[in-house]
């Protein structure tokens, strides 16, 4: 299952922070494409130290992520800074 097919990623994230392994792999898992495409960049395959290196900056990331402070930001458009005023 890919990212885009969850909802709200933020009940897997809290329980990720909490420690819940199954939690953590369960993101590991949703982000593997993206790891696989970054980690293949201008190469015709994909370097297993650098996606080893993707996913454990994506362990420390997620656990300081700040879930609060994410909710309380006030959404905008996707493509506000491209429209004219």
């Amino acid at each position: 299952m890919h990212y885009t097919e969850v909802d709200n990623l933020i009940p897997v994230i809290l329980a990720a922070q909490d420690g819940n392994d199954e939690a953590m792999s369960q993101l590991l898992d949703m982000f593997s494409y993206d790891f696989d495409r970054e980690a293949a960049y201008g190469k015709s395959y994909i370097d297993p130290d650098i996606r080893q290196e993707l996913q454990i900056k994506f362990v420390f990331s997620i656990q300081r992520f700040n879930v609060a402070e994410h909710l309380a930001q006030v959404p905008t458009p996707v493509n506000s800074r491209f429209c004219r005023k």
